[in-house]
């Protein structure tokens, strides 16, 4: 058996070097997290960063008016914060890719929520009210004006990027 005396030359071709822009695979990653959606879908990928953690909300075909709807009539219905944390929870679909999240809310069911009324656990809504008022007070700030939930957080395009602005 012949030894070599230096390793094989490589095939002549393009140097890979690591990539500093994170962007275009996280956007791949989201691109990838809608395809295997149906309509009317609000898809959250959260992806970590070094510095903490970054939330793409993304729609699926027609989820985008559809979510705005939603959120147009739980406003108007007074739909808070502890009943929109339930309903978006009762609904979620969680998948991992690796350390990132997928979560997948079909939005006719939290239209149906909405639509019936859904509150969620009184229990737990006055343990919210309670744990930010007590958040409030240690940190010098005002509470919130009662019950002490803040409103309805958003499953359209609308609300979302109003509240991150």
């Amino acid at each position: 058996m012949p030894v070599l005396d230096a390793p094989p030359a490589l095939a002549p071709g393009p140097a890979l070097s690591p990539a500093t822009d994170r962007r275009p695979v996280e956007q791949a990653v989201v691109r990838d997290a809608l395809s295997g959606e149906p309509p009317e879908t609000l898809v959250v990928t959260d992806i970590p960063q070094p510095d903490g953690l970054l939330v793409y909300p993304a729609w699926t075909d027609g989820g985008d008016v559809l979510g705005d709807r939603i959120d147009r009539l739980a406003l108007a219905r007074g739909v808070d914060g502890w009943s929109w944390i339930e309903i978006l929870h009762r609904h979620a679909r969680t998948t991992h890719r690796g350390r990132i999240t997928i979560r997948a809310y079909p939005l006719r069911l939290v239209l149906a929520d909405v639509e019936r009324g859904y509150r969620g656990d009184e229990t737990h809504r006055a343990g919210l009210a309670r744990l930010l008022a007590d958040e409030a007070a240690r940190h010098g700030l005002p509470p919130l004006p009662a019950p002490g939930i803040p409103e309805w957080g958003g499953v359209g395009p609308r609300l979302r990027n109003r509240r991150s602005q």
